[in-house]
C-alpha cells in the first residue's frame, strides 16, 4: 500500500533549486526596486527581466533532454498533518518559464516608449515586476494550494495594471469587474482543491497524482486506499464528486482564461495600457487557466472533459461573433483572444493535450504582435491630439490608410492577423489544425449531439477570419479617415512610423508567428513541439476514464488529416475573401465606414452587445443582488436597528423611572426618616436640661395626668 509521507517527503538538495529561486527573485527584485529607483525605473527593471529572460531560455535548452526535476520540502506543520511545498520542472514548465519571461521583457521594452510620458511609470513597472513574480509561481510550483496563492496574485496585480489610470472611471470600473469576475471562478477552483485534500490528505499536486493512481471506484463511490505515517487510511467519496472535483477546478479556468460565462471582463479590461493588454492576452494571465487545466488534465475524468469541451467550443463560437462588429481595435483583439483560448479548453476538453498547449504558445506570438501593432498606431495617432483636435485613437472609424505611413507595423500586423486565421505557412494554422483534427476525432467517436462542438469550432474558423481582415483592411487600406471627419487635409501627413523601441518587439513577435519557427512542415505532429509534448494518459479510476486519443490509430488520424486540412484551408480563405468583399476600399461598407453607427439589425446588436451578456447580468443578477441588498438593508434598519432601537429606548425609559423611584421614593424616604429622626431628636432634646427642680416638675404634672385619665 502507497505511503503518503514517502510521496511528500522532503528531497536532497538539488542545484536546481538555485536557478528556480533566480527566477522567481528577480522579477520580484524588479517589483521592490522600482518604486525606489523612481526615474530610472523602465531601465533598471527592463534591464532585470532580460537577465531573467536569459537564465530562463538558457534553463529551457540546458535541461530540455533532461530527466523532470522535482524538488520537495517541508514548509509548516499543522498538528500531524504535514503542509509541503513542491517545485517542477518538466518541459512545459521549461517551455513556459521561457515565454512568460520572453513575452514580459519584449512588453518592457514597448512600455520604455509606449509609458515615457507617464508620471507614474515607475509604479507601471513595478506592477509589471510582481506580474511576472506571479505568473513564474504558477509555472513553477507543484503544490495545489501554492498554486492558489500565485494564482491570486496574478488576479490581484491584473487588478493594479488594468486599473492603472484609475483615475478614469472606466478603468476603476472594469478592474473592479475583472477582479469580481475572477474571484467568482476562483471560488469553484477552492472547492476542487478541498474535494482532491479531503480525498488524499495532500495538496502536493504530484502525490494527488499518485494517490489517483491507486483510487478505485466501488459500488459507485470514489474510494482512496493509503497510509500515512503507517497508519492505514481509506477515504471515500460518492462517484460524483470526482467529476465534481474536475468541473470545480476548471471553474478557476474560466475565470482566469476568460470562458463562458465569465468571459465579460477581458473586453472591459482594455482600459488598462495597451503594451498590459499584450501581457494578459499572451502567455501570462488568460493563458494561466490553461495551463492549470494542462497540469490536472490527468486528474479530469469523462464528465468533467466534456464539461470542458463544450464550455470552449461555446465561447470560442461567441466570442468570434462579438468580434465582427466591434469599432474599437482593442476591442476586437480582446474578444479574438477569448475565442482563441476557448479553442484551447475545447482541445483539452477532447483531450488533445499537446494541441492545446501548442495553440497556446503560437497565440501567444501572434496576439501579444497584434496588440503590440494596435498599441503603435495608438500610441502615434495619439500624438496628433492638439487643443483643436480630439478623437479617439482606438475607433478603427478614424483610421484607414496607414500601410503607407506604417509599412512596418503594418506588415508585422499582417504576419500576425495570418496566423491569427490560421492559414498555412504561419504557426497558427499548425496549432488551429491540430485541435481540428483531435476535435474531429473526438466527436466521431462521441457521435450524436457531440458533433455540435466540432461545428461551433469550424464556424469560429471562417468568423475569424473575417473579423481580423476586417481589421486588416479598415485600419490599414484607403484613405485616412479621421482627416473628412476633422475635415483637415494634410493631417495624414503628421502620421510616423513608430520607432525601433517599439518596432522591434513586434518585429520579434511577427516573425515567431511564422510557422518555420516550429518546423519545416505543414502537419503539426511533425513539429519539434508536438514530438515533445505528448498527451499523457489519465489516472482517473478506469470507468471514469475518458477515451485517450493516444489508442487512436495511425490510420484513422491519417485518414482524418487531408480532409480536417482542406476544410480548415477553406474556411479560412473563405473568411478573407467575404471580408475583401465586405471592407475592401472601393466597398460600400468601406466608403461609409467613417459614418458607420451601432449595428441595427437583430445580429448585429447581438455581435455588437455581445450576446447581451453584460444586460443579462446587469439587468437579471447585479439588478437582483441589488434589490436583495437595499431589502436586507430595510431589514436591517426598519427591524433589527429598530428591535435595537426600540430596546434601547425602553432601557432609557426605564432608567429613568427606576432614577425617579429611586430618588422620590427610596432616596425621599431615607431623608424623611432622618428629618423625622432629627426634628424628634430635636424636640426631645429640650427635655433634658439637666435642672432637677425642672425634672421633679415635670414628673408630678405627668403622674396628676396619669391619675386623672384613670379617675375617668
Amino acid at each position: 500500500m502507497i505511503e503518503l509521507q514517502d510521496l511528500i517527503s522532503p528531497t536532497d538538495y538539488d542545484p536546481m533549486i538555485n536557478w528556480i529561486l533566480l527566477l522567481l527573485g528577480i522579477p520580484l527584485l524588479s517589483f521592490i526596486s522600482s518604486l525606489f529607483i523612481k526615474k530610472n525605473a523602465p531601465i533598471w527593471s527592463t534591464f532585470l527581466l532580460l537577465v531573467n529572460t536569459g537564465i530562463a531560455i538558457f534553463m529551457a535548452f540546458s535541461f530540455w533532454y533532461g530527466d523532470s526535476v522535482s524538488i520537495k520540502g517541508v514548509w509548516f506543520t499543522l498538528g500531524d498533518t504535514v503542509m509541503s511545498y513542491s517545485f517542477y520542472l518538466d518541459r512545459l514548465a521549461l517551455l513556459m518559464i521561457a515565454l512568460v519571461n520572453l513575452i514580459s521583457f519584449l512588453v518592457h521594452v514597448f512600455s520604455m516608449e509606449y509609458m515615457k510620458s507617464d508620471r507614474n511609470k515607475p509604479r507601471y513597472f513595478a506592477y509589471l515586476g510582481l506580474f511576472t513574480f506571479s505568473m513564474l509561481g504558477i509555472v513553477l510550483f507543484h503544490n495545489l494550494l501554492l498554486m492558489f496563492i500565485f494564482w491570486e496574485l496574478v488576479g490581484f496585480t491584473s487588478y493594479l495594471l488594468i486599473g492603472f489610470w484609475f483615475e478614469k472611471k472606466t478603468a476603476s470600473l472594469a478592474a473592479n469587474k475583472a477582479f469580481i469576475m475572477n474571484r467568482i471562478g476562483d471560488a469553484g477552483m477552492l472547492t476542487g482543491l478541498m474535494i482532491l485534500f479531503a480525498q488524499f490528505s495532500t495538496f502536493d499536486l504530484e502525490a494527488v497524482k499518485a494517490l489517483m493512481i491507486f483510487s478505485e471506484i466501488e459500488d459507485g463511490n470514489w474510494v482512496a486506499h493509503f497510509t500515512n505515517n503507517g497508519q492505514e487510511v481509506m477515504n471515500s467519496l460518492d462517484g460524483r464528486w470526482l467529476s465534481a472535483a474536475g468541473i470545480a477546478l476548471f471553474c478557476g479556468a474560466v475565470g482566469k482564461s476568460a470562458q463562458f460565462p465569465l468571459q465579460v471582463w477581458l473586453p472591459d479590461a482594455m482600459e488598462g495600457p495597451t503594451p498590459v493588454s499584450a501581457l494578459i492576452h499572451a502567455a501570462t494571465m488568460v493563458a494561466a487557466g490553461v495551463f492549470l487545466l494542462a497540469r490536472v488534465f490527468v486528474l479530469l475524468d469523462a464528465q468533467a472533459l466534456e464539461v470542458v469541451a463544450i464550455v470552449g467550443a461555446i465561447t470560442a463560437f461567441m466570442a468570434a461573433i462579438a468580434a465582427l462588429s466591434q469599432f474599437d481595435i482593442k476591442k476586437v483583439l480582446a474578444y479574438s483572444t477569448i475565442s482563441q483560448l476557448g479553442y484551447m479548453v475545447m482541445a483539452i476538453g477532447v483531450g488533445a493535450y499537446s494541441a492545446g498547449l501548442f495553440h497556446l504558445v503560437t497565440h501567444a506570438f501572434f496576439k501579444a504582435g497584434l496588440f503590440l501593432c494596435a498599441g503603435i498606431i495608438i500610441h502615434q495617432l495619439h500624438k496628433l491630439h492638439s487643443d483643436e483636435i480630439k478623437f479617439n485613437e482606438q475607433d478603427i472609424r478614424v483610421m484607414g490608410g496607414l500601410r503607407l505611413k506604417m509599412p512596418v507595423t503594418f506588415l508585422c500586423f499582417l504576419i500576425c492577423s495570418l496566423a491569427l486565421a490560421g492559414l498555412p505557412g504561419f504557426s497558427g494554422f499548425l496549432s488551429k489544425d491540430a485541435i481540428l483534427l483531435n476535435a474531429t476525432a473526438w466527436a466521431e467517436i462521441k457521435g450524436g449531439g457531440y458533433y455540435i462542438v466540432i461545428g461551433l469550432a469550424y464556424a469560429s474558423v471562417i468568423l475569424t477570419a473575417i473579423y481580423i481582415f476586417r481589421l486588416v483592411f479598415l485600419v490599414f487600406t484607403r484613405g485616412f479617415r479621421l482627416e473628412s471627419i476633422l475635415n483637415k487635409p494634410g493631417l495624414m501627413d503628421k502620421v510616423k512610423e513608430g520607432n525601433l523601441i517599439l518596432l522591434i518587439p513586434a518585429i520579434l513577435l511577427a516573425v515567431g508567428s511564422i510557422s518555420i519557427v516550429f518546423g519545416a512542415n505543414v502537419k503539426a505532429e511533425n513539429t519539434w513541439f508536438m514530438q515533445f509534448i505528448t498527451n499523457p494518459i489519465y489516472l482517473v479510476p478506469e470507468s471514469y476514464a475518458a477515451f485517450s486519443l493516444v489508442d487512436l490509430s495511425e490510420a484513422t488520424i491519417k485518414s482524418l488529416h487531408g480532409w480536417v486540412a482542406i476544410v480548415s484551408i477553406s474556411l479560412a480563405v473563405g473568411g478573407l475573401v467575404i471580408s475583401y468583399f465586405l471592407y475592401r476600399p472601393i466597398s460600400k461598407k468601406a466608403l461609409i465606414f467613417q459614418d458607420a453607427p451601432e449595428p441595427r439589425g437583430a445580429l448585429g446588436r447581438i455581435s455588437f452587445n455581445h450576446w447581451y451578456q453584460d444586460v443579462l447580468y446587469e439587468k437579471a443578477i447585479v439588478k437582483f443582488i441589488v434589490i436583495k441588498g437595499k431589502a436586507l438593508a430595510w431589514f436591517d434598519e426598519k427591524i433589527l436597528d429598530g428591535f435595537v432601537n426600540g430596546l434601547a429606548k425602553t432601557q432609557v425609559v426605564l432608567a429613568h423611572i427606576v432614577r425617579w423611584f429611586d430618588k422620590y421614593i427610596i432616596d425621599g424616604f431615607v431623608h424623611l426618616t432622618v428629618s423625622t429622626s432629627g426634628r424628634i431628636g430635636q424636640a426631645t432634646r429640650s427635655i433634658q436640661s439637666g435642672n432637677v427642680q425642672t425634672y421633679i416638675l415635670s414628673a408630678m404634672i405627668l403622674l396628676i395626668l396619669l391619675l386623672l385619665w384613670l379617675m375617668i
